[in-house]
């Protein structure tokens, strides 16, 4: 019980170091590309477009939607959140490996290095979910 207690004293001792590093690194990801951040927002869209082709209306998925609700909005219920979990998990296991000259070099609490992760996906899960909100609420 006492390494739970210290994990969650390292996490909200640093979170302002959490939430700095988190926004640099994530301008940092974007800012070779040509659409900058505007990525975030547009490479989930383009892969929900896809699955919705795909399985909406190929593989039938509209017909199997027996309640009323639209596959489209079943379909963002799911990848939304699923998007954010996949990237945030991702991230997070290779996230040690990825900053060992921050480590290595400096004390830094390493116990934060996941969270920064999780904290990083937050704006677009966040941006996604709002669209998503504003659609369905567009669609009524």
């Amino acid at each position: 019980m006492k390494i739970l207690i210290d994990w969650c004293h390292t996490q909200f001792s640093n979170y302002g170091k959490v939430f700095r590093i988190a926004s640099f690194e994530k301008k940092a990801a974007h800012q070779s590309h040509f659409l900058g951040l505007f990525w975030e927002f547009l490479s989930p869209t383009i892969q929900i477009v896809i699955y919705y082709l795909i399985f909406g209306m190929r593989l039938g998925g509209r017909q199997m939607m027996e309640n009323g609700v639209p596959y489209i909005f079943w379909m963002f219920i799911g990848v939304i959140p699923w998007f954010y979990m996949s990237s945030s998990i991702n991230t997070g296991v290779n996230s040690i490996s990825s900053n060992l000259n921050l480590i290595s070099k400096t004390k830094f609490p390493v116990e934060i290095l996941p969270t920064m992760s999780v904290v990083r996906g937050l704006n677009g899960f966040f941006h996604d979910d709002g669209v998503i909100s504003l659609f369905i609420y567009w669609y009524r």
